[in-house]
């Protein structure tokens, strides 16, 4: 009776958790069963992102040249991780963006940019110059937009 009740309480628990999964017969999980059916292909499901997809794109792509260190494209953040750029060895820069929205808009991309500096021994924090962030906006939103336009065209074939 114990081991009854312990199979029924386990389908129980078990069936809601696999509600998600796509229709399937006990058959099918039959590694012996003949019923003659072809395998059905099933489809895995589309990754949705929250924020533009042309931004986030673009955004991987400039900033492809330095590691990531967090990625999230349901929240719109990209963080690299600290690199340095051009051989200089005692500078590193670390790299935020954050898109803010569904629409494909400049005022929808914050880039921040931070610098530190090899000094006595140890990382010292600088301040980057503001205009590394906006020619990095700038690059972005222009390879959004080249995406974008492409994948217009490319709907119109």
């Amino acid at each position: 009776m114990k081991k009854q009740l312990s199979m029924v309480l386990a389908v129980l628990f078990l069936t809601p958790a696999c509600s998600w999964m796509p229709s399937w017969s006990w058959s099918s999980l039959n590694p012996f069963s003949s019923s003659g059916q072809e395998e059905q292909q099933v489809e895995e499901p589309e990754v949705k992102i929250g924020v533009n997809p042309f931004l986030w794109r673009a955004s991987l792509k400039k900033l492809s040249f330095m590691p990531l260190a967090s990625v999230d494209s349901q929240t719109g953040v990209l963080v690299t991780d600290w690199a340095a750029v051009n051989g200089i060895s005692n500078e590193q820069f670390k790299i935020t963006v954050h898109i803010l929205s569904k629409n494909l808009r400049a005022d929808c991309l914050k880039v921040s940019v931070f610098k530190r500096v090899w000094a006595n021994g140890k990382w010292n924090d600088e301040a980057a110059d503001r205009r590394l962030s906006d020619e990095i906006e700038k690059a972005i939103l222009t390879e959004a937009k080249d995406m974008f336009i492409k994948d217009a065209e490319a709907e119109k074939e």
